[in-house]
């Protein structure tokens, strides 16, 4: 997202030369790009992201989105609505509140476009979609709402469920796993495993992709709140970015659903 409103994919970085590059790094976070980084002005940005402090990251693009709007203004050019959109979004994730605390890569998960799925592509083993689809629409009212703690327990809930039913109605691939849980040597019955465990296994079995199921355990920790006293107890608040990568975990999820149902028919 923000590769494509710097228009990067030639190098470049929007209006910058190499000179007017240099200054702005420095001013902004105190060193000599090209001291430290080597290549293309995209190619030392990217590099920036990828190895400098997160804080120091976040308050260099606040800086770029900032160049961004007034260059938009000096031209009179009117931003679109991807334009729109992915402003809002990035400065509120680079925003001071602490939200710049992602890491590169749950900002590259998040930067994803993830096309809407039909839900009548899913598994059919998967009955459930006029609830999923509720759930869904759920997720996104209570982000509007600025209520990231119920995305997060809906995102888990809904993900628990579909993964179960799954793992159900494929109970001796999944409980042949290498993966599956046991208990005193016997394999856990499959209705009894965990969210962490369906989310092991169906990693191991190519139900879903190991960026999601990494992104998907975060989730999992995340919903571990779900009691009040283990929350205060470890003083968890979750924020807006929280909240956005379990929504992006859950429309992974569901895509990556969709194409197991795929190699399945």
């Amino acid at each position: 997202m923000l590769e494509e409103l710097f228009d990067m994919s030639g190098g470049y970085v929007m209006d910058f030369t190499n000179g007017t590059f240099t200054t702005f790094i420095r001013t902004c976070i105190g060193f000599d790009p090209y001291s430290r980084y080597e290549g293309s002005k995209a190619v030392i940005l990217r590099e920036i992201w990828e190895n400098e402090p997160l804080d120091d990251v976040a308050r260099l693009n606040l800086d770029l989105l900032e160049r961004w709007r007034l260059n938009k203004l000096k031209a009179g050019d009117k931003p679109n609505d991807f334009d729109i959109y992915a402003i809002g979004k990035m400065t509120e994730l680079f925003s001071a509140d602490g939200s710049a605390k992602l890491s590169q890569e749950d900002l590259a998960f998040l930067d994803q476009d993830l096309a809407e799925v039909d839900l009548s592509t899913l598994p059919k083993e998967l009955t459930s979609q006029e609830v999923i689809q509720s759930r869904l629409d759920e997720i996104d009212r209570a982000l509007d709402a600025g209520a990231p703690l119920a995305v997060v327990f809906l995102v888990g809930s809904t993900l628990e469920g579909l993964l179960v039913e799954l793992a159900l109605a494929h109970s001796k691939s999944f409980a042949s796993s290498g993966k599956a849980p046991k208990v005193k040597g016997a394999i856990k019955p499959v209705n009894r495993w965990t969210l962490s465990e369906l989310i092991s296994v169906s990693r191991a079995l190519g139900v879903l992709s190991e960026d999601v199921a990494k992104h998907a355990d975060q989730v999992r920790n995340f919903r571990n709140y779900i009691h009040p006293r283990q929350q205060l107890k470890e003083g968890f608040e979750p924020r807006a970015e929280a909240a956005r990568i379990a929504q992006q975990v859950l429309r992974a999820a569901l895509s990556d659903l969709r194409a197991f149902a795929g190699r399945e028919s």
